[in-house]
C-alpha cells in the first residue's frame, strides 16, 4: 500500500511538472528540432542569401494567382490598339446585375445613372467635361477601349486598375454596353 501511495504521488509530482503555466509557450516537446519551424520572419536578416535579406524578390516570370497581363501601352498607340483588338470575353454576357452594383459604386457619380454623363459631381459642378455613352456622342468606343480606359484613364478620368479586379472591370462594361445601348 504504501508503495501505491509513493507511485501515485511520483505520478502526480511529474504530471505537475510538466504542466505550464505560461500559456504563450508550447512546454517541454518532445523532439524540439521537429516542434519548432526553420522560417525566417521577413525583413529579418538572413545568412542563407546572397543578398542577406530573408525577404525575396518573386521568381522572374511569375504570375499572381487571379492577376491577368494587360499588354496595351497607356499611350494613344496603346488605346487604338486596345479599340481594335481587344474584346469583352464570353462569360460576362450575363454579369448585367454585378455590373450594375459595381457601376453604382465607381462609375454613377461622374457619368450618371444612366451613362448621359449628369452625375452627382458634374451637376454640382465639381468635375466637368464627362461625356454621355450614347452612340451619338462616342461614335467611336468598343468593349476594349473601354478597358483601356478603365485600365490606364483617360482625361479627367483616373486609372481603375487598382480599384477593380479583371472580372470586375469587365462587369462594368458589360454593364456600359446595356446603358449605351438603352440611349439610343
Amino acid at each position: 500500500m504504501k508503495r501505491l501511495s509513493t507511485l501515485l504521488i511520483l505520478a502526480s509530482a511529474a504530471f505537475l511538472a510538466s504542466c505550464n503555466a505560461d500559456k504563450t509557450t508550447p512546454g517541454y516537446t518532445y523532439m524540439d528540432d521537429m516542434y519548432t519551424s526553420p522560417s525566417l520572419e521577413t525583413y529579418e536578416p538572413a545568412y542563407q542569401f546572397a543578398n542577406g535579406l530573408s525577404a525575396q524578390l518573386p521568381v522572374e516570370g511569375t504570375v499572381p494567382r487571379g492577376y491577368h497581363p494587360y499588354e496595351f501601352a497607356n499611350s494613344n498607340e496603346g488605346y487604338e490598339a486596345a479599340r481594335t483588338t481587344l474584346s469583352m470575353p464570353a462569360e460576362f454576357d450575363a454579369a448585367l446585375k454585378d455590373g450594375k452594383e459595381l457601376y453604382n459604386i465607381f462609375c454613377v457619380h461622374c457619368h450618371g445613372e444612366k451613362g448621359d454623363g449628369n452625375g452627382p459631381l458634374v451637376m454640382q459642378e465639381k468635375i466637368l467635361g464627362v461625356p454621355s455613352y450614347a452612340a451619338s456622342r462616342l461614335p467611336d468606343i468598343t468593349t476594349g477601349s473601354m478597358y483601356h480606359v478603365i485600365m490606364h484613364g483617360k482625361g479627367i478620368m483616373g486609372s481603375h486598375a487598382s480599384q477593380l479586379t479583371y472580372d470586375e472591370r469587365w462587369k462594368i462594361i458589360r454593364y456600359v454596353v446595356k446603358l449605351r445601348e438603352d440611349q439610343e
